[in-house]
């Protein structure tokens, strides 16, 4: 499995379900920055990578439900 070799919209759905894990980590990480000291940079970084996973998702047709946390197809 690969993002570069999967078509646009056509991502194995544990893929996606490993995208939707990070952002949830990555989001559960960010309530707590400021415990942890980090720079400007690295929360810059992280920002970023965040917007990329959100867009991996979004891409493909999906999102996280807000009420379960899952993994689940966007309305269009």
């Amino acid at each position: 499995m690969s993002l570069r070799l999967s078509p646009e919209g056509h991502i194995d759905r544990k893929i996606l379900q490993a995208v939707a894990a990070a952002i949830r980590s990555i989001e559960a990480l960010t309530g707590a920055i400021g415990e942890y000291d980090i720079g400007k940079d690295d929360a810059e970084l992280l920002g970023s990578a965040l917007i990329d996973l959100w867009s991996i998702l979004e891409i493909n047709g999906y999102t996280i439900d807000i009420d379960t946390n899952r993994l689940k197809k966007a309305k269009p």
